[in-house]
């Protein structure tokens, strides 16, 4: 029976433990041993969530109904050592002296679970796009003014092809920068996905994860696939030139 029942909500479980170290006091404070008192509080545990089940009847649990069946119980101080110890047979006083109880008045209940965080991971990942943008407001203008500058110093002859060579360095290294940022929002939008689905609802926006892994493999595949359109197209009209000539 006790396999079958339904795992009862956070809030429900904290407050069946609570019963329970107050028990696990009790039973230190009488010098019970330690194999009992742990078998004493795993038959109550059993007891407890078989109760809970029979009350909600299908449903998930409230807290309620744990004040109610805990209402039901003996109070902690039965294990100690002024009580009897013994199973965890029902109350026999009155629901108003239970509720006047210690046990009744135990500590007020948390919230309830954390609140789930977003992923850090994911928002770092936009970091990548700062050398990106940084490429496109600073490094095309300056390649395209250094061109100029090359074109107007060096028109032709050897002179430009120095000057062209000179300034390759200088182009690798711009076209390297965005790349890394690409390389960075990639790795860390996968690292995020994998990161959200371990952590079991703790960690929200697997959107932008998602976001950050896939938007740059897809673009450079759509650049591809346009580069390769065109590159076909300027052979076929090559071919064709050559053939009406």
């Amino acid at each position: 029976m006790t396999d079958a029942r339904m795992e009862p909500p956070f809030d429900v479980r904290l407050r069946v433990d609570l019963y329970l170290d107050a028990v696990q006091k009790a039973q230190q404070s009488a010098g019970a041993p330690a194999d009992e008192a742990a078998g004493i509080r795993d038959d109550l545990r059993a007891q407890i969530y078989d109760m809970l089940a029979a009350r909600a009847a299908g449903r998930a649990p409230a807290v309620e109904d744990a004040e109610a069946v805990l209402a039901k119980l003996e109070p902690p101080e039965a294990y100690g050592p002024s009580g009897e110890g013994g199973a965890a047979a029902p109350r026999a006083q009155a629901p108003a002296a239970a509720a006047a109880s210690p046990a009744a008045q135990a500590a007020p209940l948390p919230a309830g679970p954390p609140k789930p965080k977003f992923s850090r991971t994911a928002l770092v990942g936009l970091l990548g796009f700062i050398p990106i943008f940084g490429f496109c407001v600073l490094g095309v203008p300056a390649a395209f003014l250094g061109f100029r500058y090359q074109t107007a110093v060096a028109p032709a002859g050897p002179q430009f092809e120095q000057a062209h060579a000179m300034m390759e360095p200088w182009i690798a290294c711009f076209a390297i920068i965005p790349l890394m940022g690409m390389l960075w929002t990639t790795i860390c939008g996968i690292a995020a996905i994998v990161q959200i689905r371990r952590a079991a609802g703790q960690i929200t926006g697997l959107w932008l994860a998602v976001f950050d892994a896939v938007v740059f493999p897809i673009l450079a595949l759509v650049i591809l696939v346009f580069a390769h359109k065109h590159v076909g197209w300027v052979l076929c009209t090559h071919a064709a030139v050559l053939r009406a000539s």
